[in-house]
C-alpha cells in the first residue's frame, strides 16, 4: 500500500522552458471548533456568568441596607458614551480559516470529495506533431486543460480521475491499436488543476509498456499526486487529515475487491473508494457485471465505487450507504480530436465525519462538455450553463432516463430523422479521429458480458479473475 498526504510539489522540466508556477487552491473551511478551545471557551463563560450573578446579589444586598445603588454604575464620560464592555470572542463559523498550528487529526467536519472521468493528456502515437492535437492545442499551458473546473477542483479536499495514458519521454509503443502518449512534463496538468489522486488501472497504462508505465509512476510520485496501479491500493490523507483509502483495478476479481478493501480498512482509511475500469463502449447503460460487481464492493465496505471505460455517461446509484457512479465517461481527453458524445460532468460527494464515523451527506453533479467549443475538441472541460439542453441532458444519463438517439434513413422526414433507441442498445462506436479509418466495429455485445474484463463472475468470493480482452477498441 503506498501512502500520501497533501501538498504535492511541481515536476521541473529538463528542457529548460520556463516553468509554470503552481496554483494553490483552497480548501473547504474547516468547520466546529477542537475540544480543547470548546471547553476554555465554556470555563470562560461560566465564570463570567458566575460574576454577573455575584455582582447582581451584591448590588440587591447593598440595595436592601439603605445604600445608594448609584454610586456602582461608572460615570459616563462626555460624548454619550456608555460604559466599555468587554467583548466575547464568538465562535468560529464554518467559514472561518483554520488556524495555524492547529491539528486537524480526528476532527469533526464535512469533506468534499471531487470525482472526474478519463484523462488522456497526450495523444496517439500516430498523431504526434499534427495540427488539432492535446499537444498542439495545450503546448506547455498546464494550466489550461481544467481551467474550466479550476474552482471545483481547486476548492474541495480531494479530487481523482482515471489517466489514461503513459506520461514518458520513451517512444517505443506496444503493439496495438491505439497507443496514448504525453511528455512527463504534462504531469504538471494535474498539480495545476489540484488533482490528487489517479487511478492507473486501464487499457492504456502499457501503452508503452513497462518503461512507460515506470515513468509515468515516477512523474506522479516526484509530483506527489498518489496513483493506484491494477489491484493496488493506496491510502491519502488530505490537508485536513480525512484519510482516503482507494483501491484500483483493472483486472477484477470478487476476492480481490474483498481484500483491498480490507485492506484498507485495517490502515485506517474512513473513506473508500473501489475504483474500476469495464464496460461497454459507448453504451449508456451498465452491464449485469458492472452492477453486481460494484454492489459486490459497496457491500464489502466501499463507500464511493468510481469506474471509467465506457467513454459516455452512466447513471449514478444508491446502495445502501453508498454511492455508485457507472461510468463518469470522458474529461480531459486528448485520445479523440471530436468526440460524438461530449457530455461529461464532475461529481462532487460531501462526506461528514461525525463520533460514529464517516458517513455520505449529498452528492452533487456539475454537468460539463469535454470541450470549451462545439465543434471540436479543444480538450479544456467546461461546465454547462444551469438548465441549458446539455446540463439537461448530463443530468438524464446520470438519472438512466436518457434514450440514444439514432439517424434515420435519407428517405424519412425530417420528424423522423431522430428515432429514440432503447437505452440498452450499445452505441456506435467511435473512431479515434475524424480523418483515420475506424478500426472495425466490435459486435454489440449482449447485456451481461463486459469487453476487457471477461465474462460476469459468479456469486460469491470465488477466485475468478478476467483478463483484457484483444477486440479492437473505439476510444481506449
Amino acid at each position: 500500500m503506498s501512502l500520501y498526504s497533501g501538498k504535492g510539489k511541481r515536476l521541473a522540466r529538463g528542457s529548460g522552458a520556463p516553468a509554470v508556477s503552481a496554483r494553490g487552491g483552497k480548501r473547504l473551511r474547516r468547520s466546529g471548533t477542537p475540544l480543547h478551545r470548546r471547553l476554555l471557551l465554556a470555563l470562560g463563560i461560566l465564570m463570567m456568568v458566575g460574576g454577573t450573578a455575584l455582582l447582581l446579589w451584591v448590588l440587591l444586598w447593598r440595595g436592601g441596607s439603605g445604600e445608594a445603588a448609584q454610586s456602582t454604575r461608572p460615570a459616563v464620560p462626555d460624548g454619550g458614551q456608555g460604559p466599555t464592555q468587554s467583548v466575547q470572542t464568538p465562535l468560529p463559523s464554518p467559514s472561518q480559516p483554520q488556524e495555524e498550528g492547529q491539528s486537524p487529526e480526528g476532527e469533526e467536519g464535512t469533506f468534499l470529495l471531487s470525482f472526474a472521468g478519463d484523462c488522456t493528456l497526450g495523444t496517439e502515437h500516430g498523431r504526434w506533431g499534427k495540427s488539432g492535437t492535446f499537444p498542439d492545442v495545450v503546448g506547455e499551458d498546464y494550466s489550461y486543460p481544467f481551467a474550466g473546473v479550476q474552482s471545483l477542483f481547486a476548492g474541495d479536499d480531494f479530487t481523482f480521475v482515471n489517466l489514461e495514458c503513459a506520461l514518458t519521454n520513451y517512444n517505443v509503443p506496444a503493439e496495438k491499436t491505439f497507443r496514448f502518449r504525453g511528455p512527463p512534463e504534462y504531469g504538471n496538468i494535474l498539480t495545476a488543476g489540484s488533482v490528487e489522486g489517479v487511478t492507473l488501472a486501464n487499457n492504456h497504462s502499457l501503452d508503452y509498456g513497462q518503461t512507460g508505465l515506470a515513468d509515468t509512476r515516477a512523474v506522479l510520485a516526484e509530483l506527489g499526486v498518489a496513483a493506484g496501479g491494477d489491484g493496488e491500493t493506496f491510502l491519502y490523507t488530505t490537508d485536513r487529515g480525512l484519510k482516503v483509502g482507494v483501491y484500483t483495478a483493472y483486472h477484477i476479481s470478487r476476492s480481490g475487491i474483498q481484500q483491498g478493501i480490507a485492506a484498507l480498512q485495517a490502515q485506517g482509511a474512513e473513506v473508500i473508494v473501489a475504483a474500476f475500469h469495464t464496460g461497454v463502449e459507448g453504451a449508456y447503460t451498465p452491464t449485469d457485471f458492472q452492477r453486481e460487481t460494484f454492489r459486490w464492493a459497496a457491500d464489502c465496505g466501499a463507500h464511493i465505487v468510481y469506474n471509467s471505460h465506457p467513454h459516455v455517461l452512466q447513471p449514478v446509484e444508491y446502495y445502501g450507504e453508498s454511492v455508485i457512479f457507472y461510468s463518469l465517461g470522458n474529461f480531459t481527453f486528448g485520445g479523440n480530436r471530436n468526440p460524438t458524445d461530449k457530455d461529461t460532468a464532475v461529481l462532487q460527494v460531501s462526506v461528514a465525519r461525525g463520533e460514529d464515523g464517516v458517513e455520505i451527506r449529498e452528492v452533487t453533479a456539475h454537468p460539463c462538455s469535454v470541450s470549451s467549443r462545439s465543434d471540436r475538441n479543444d480538450y479544456q472541460p467546461t461546465l454547462y450553463p444551469q438548465g441549458s439542453e446539455g446540463a439537461q441532458r448530463v443530468e438524464r444519463k446520470l438519472a438512466g432516463t436518457y434514450r440514444a438517439q439514432a439517424a434515420a434513413p435519407p428517405s424519412q422526414s425530417q420528424e423522423a430523422a431522430v428515432t429514440p433507441v432503447p437505452q440498452e442498445t450499445p452505441a456506435a462506436t467511435q473512431s479515434l479521429e475524424p480523418d483515420v479509418p475506424p478500426a472495425a466495429t466490435p459486435s454489440p455485445q449482449p447485456e451481461g458480458t463486459v469487453e476487457h474484463t471477461g465474462a460476469p463472475e459468479a456469486a460469491g468470493p470465488a477466485e475468478e479473475t478476467a483478463s483484457p480482452a484483444g477486440a479492437p477498441e473505439a476510444e481506449g
